[in-house]
């Protein structure tokens, strides 16, 4: 016979009664992982076991940080609960934290070759640190050693440089965290660093743990600027400081490392300047010795060079005066050569003149006006030629006569040969 006071369930009430009941809390278990593995690259499966019991787990696959095999000793944390349809009991696991130093050195090692083969350590990859920073990116926790220890090398060195800190948990749960955070803020805030220095004191493989961390790994090597990691002692190894631009065996080497030592900087400064005022010296000598044979040669070439203008000179003075004789002998044959020409050429002139007198006589002599005033008359035929001789013209013939004050035609009627005339 039931009690009425017990609530009666149906079997999926019952199921979330129980996941209601104890998945309200978090539960950590420890044990060995086995049966590990990625279902559809989305969900993980394996066992939590020990030397007596086993118990299936269950996870997200982007909520693994950590690298994970069979064997490996961790402990989970999430939320126990039973599957409804397989009424299977099981952990929906929210986060892997490796345990034991086998599972970590495994996990390292995995991680390690992983990141390898992406080319996270690749040495072409490295940048240079800058040579003079003035400013410096921080990430540590500013209550450890390794925070003290680094501020003191650096101020010691190159005092006044400008330092942004941020503050971090370097292990335990919320270290990864924070790290990433931290190498994202310096990423969209570049102006506040040259260079950022990754520090943490040593420990044991667990307390280093973040730095060997899948996360952390990448954030270094998405980082806009050069990092330096000095985490742990010399003898400590770390993901970190295989992806990091430049790896410091301890904090203060870090603090060597991202700024130079002041006085060595002003030593090399003097002794840069002993030997540039010795080049300066011996270049200013050598060059006074250079100017001293140059202004020798150039005041030896200044003497020649006034010995032959003078020479010039002289021999240009020569010329001129003999230029001006024989300007003077040639102006006067030139003018005796111009008296005789003008001699000459009176005389050509005056025996020109006397010859076209002569000729102008002779023309006025032989001009037929002339003779018609003297009594004579020219007789022309119809033709217009000079009647010359009885034989030009014939009986009726009419002929043109010319006297001295005009002209008149006649008739030929008869024709008078021998001193007879013909009728």
């Amino acid at each position: 016979m039931t009690n009425n006071l017990e609530p009666i369930f149906s079997v999926s009430e019952f199921v979330e009664y129980i996941n209601l009941a104890i998945g309200r809390r978090k539960v950590v278990v420890e044990g060995e992982v086995s049966s590990f593995h990625v279902n559809q690259g989305k969900w993980i499966f394996f066992d939590l076991k020990d030397d007596e019991s086993k118990i299936s787990c269950f996870m997200l696959a982007y909520s693994l940080d950590v690298a994970c095999e069979d064997g490996m000793k961790v402990r989970v944390t999430g939320s126990p609960r039973v599957h409804g349809k397989s009424g299977k009991f099981s952990i929906f696991v929210d986060r892997i934290e490796l345990h034991g130093e086998g599972a970590l050195r495994r996990a390292f090692e995995l991680t390690k070759k992983k990141l390898a083969a992406e080319g996270l350590f690749a040495p072409e990859r490295k940048r240079s640190l800058p040579a003079f920073p003035e400013k410096i990116g921080l990430i540590a926790s500013k209550e450890s050693a390794a925070y003290t220890d680094f501020m003191r090398i650096l101020n010691q060195r190159w005092p006044g440089v400008q330092i942004s800190l941020i503050h971090v948990h370097v292990q335990g749960d919320e270290a990864v965290r924070d790290i990433v955070s931290a190498f994202e803020w310096f990423n969209v805030n570049v102006g506040f660093a040259d260079v950022i220095a990754l520090i943490r004191g040593g420990g044991s493989l667990e307390d280093l743990q973040a730095f060997n961390s899948e996360p952390v790994a990448r954030a270094l090597f998405s980082s806009c600027i050069p990092v330096v990691c000095g985490v742990g002692h010399e003898r400590d190894e770390t993901l970190a400081d295989y992806v990091a631009d430049v790896r410091a065996a301890t904090p203060t080497h870090a603090a060597s490392l991202v700024v130079p030592d002041q006085r060595e900087v002003l030593s090399h400064i003097r002794v840069a300047a002993s030997t540039l005022y010795s080049s300066v010296s011996n270049t200013l000598e050598w060059h006074d010795h250079t100017v001293t044979r140059a202004v020798g040669s150039l005041t030896h070439i200044f003497q020649k060079t006034e010995y032959a203008v003078q020479n010039v000179i002289r021999d240009l003075s020569d010329a001129i005066r003999q230029a001006e004789a024989k300007m003077k002998e040639d102006t006067r044959r030139i003018a005796d050569q111009a008296t005789f020409l003008a001699v000459q050429m009176e005389h050509f002139f005056s025996g020109a003149e006397s010859s076209v007198l002569a000729a102008k006589r002779n023309l006025e002599n032989m001009n037929p006006l002339t003779v018609l005033k003297r009594g004579y008359s020219i007789v022309r035929s119809t033709s217009g030629g000079i009647v010359k001789r009885l034989a030009d013209i014939h009986s009726g013939d009419s002929l043109s006569v010319a006297v001295s004050d005009g002209s008149f035609s006649v008739t030929v009627s008869s024709q008078q040969k021998q001193g007879r005339l013909l009728r």
